[in-house]
This record gives structure tokens, C-alpha cells and sequence, in this order.
């Protein structure tokens, strides 16, 4: 099911339900009347991103570690020969130096972050990133597949 869904980034919600993929969890939603980004969670630790003026699905959010306490995770399987349980060490000896990376930096009522680096797999669509966001233990916390550009038409 991810694999579908990361090769499905770029497509409008109604494009997905007409392809016949199961979402469970939708039609999107936006926190506010006039969020610009809308959401729905198909799956317990996974999150997707919908550009709210034409419905666009950006973002695939894969929480693999509780950044607060009672947040979902996801326990399947994922794609990429990536794994449920990650370090930034992992992460750089399997797949090298980012194109990006941000350090640790603090966040508001949570505290520190360990950060994120992002990468470009070659076995994904062209124009899908993969960001790796840290906790400050250096763990992956959430993994993040989104399209490089942006388009809000």
C-alpha cells in the first residue's frame, strides 16, 4: 500500500478513489475552514497531505516513533528496504550524505528535534523526495515522502 501511495503523489484525491484505491479515513479535511493544506489518516501512523485548492496529494507522513505521548505509529511493513526502527547513522551508511539536511533545532512546547535530511531515491518517482525527521536521540521519528515542487494551481 505505501509503495501505491508514493508513486500516487501529484494525483488529486478524486483521481485516487477513481483508480479504485482504498482510503479509509477521507475525504481530506483541513484543521480550519480556510487551511490551505488538507489531511486524512488512511492507516494508523500514516498521514496524507492534500493541497487544499485543487485537492493534489503532497505529503505521505509515516510516523515511526511517538513525538507526544498516545500519537499513532505505523507497525506495517515499509517500502524501500527502509525499516520501523532507524538512526541517522543508519540512515547515512545506507543511502550517504543528503542533497539537504537541517540541524537540530527547538521546537516550540515539544522541545528539541534531532533535525532531518533529505534524500532522492532513485526507485521512486522522479520529483519525490524522502525526509528523514530526528528525534533529539538522533532516531527517526517520522518519515516523509513528498513531491519537490509544489503546485498550488
Amino acid at each position: 500500500m505505501l509503495d501505491d501511495l508514493v508513486k500516487s503523489l501529484g494525483r488529486t484525491y478524486p483521481e485516487l478513489i477513481a483508480s479504485g484505491m482504498y482510503l479509509p479515513g477521507g475525504p481530506p479535511k483541513g484543521i480550519f475552514d480556510d487551511s490551505d493544506t488538507l489531511s486524512m489518516a488512511p492507516e494508523s501512523g500514516l498521514e496524507m497531505g492534500f493541497w487544499a485548492s485543487n485537492l493534489r496529494f503532497e505529503n505521505l507522513f509515516i510516523s515511526l516513533l511517538e513525538s507526544f505521548e498516545g500519537e499513532s505509529t505505523y507497525k506495517g511493513k515499509l517500502p524501500y528496504e527502509l525499516e520501523n526502527r532507524m538512526s541517522q547513522q543508519w540512515v547515512r551508511s545506507r543511502y550517504g550524505e543528503p542533497f539537504a539536511s537541517r540541524p537540530p533545532f527547538k521546537m516550540p512546547i515539544r522541545g528539541m528535534t534531532g533535525g532531518s535530511d533529505t534524500y532522492r531515491f532513485s526507485s521512486i518517482p522522479k520529483g519525490t523526495q524522502v525526509v528523514f525527521k530526528y528525534n533529539a536521540d538522533l532516531d527517526v521519528e517520522t518519515v516523509v515522502f513528498r513531491l519537490n515542487e509544489k503546485s498550488h494551481a
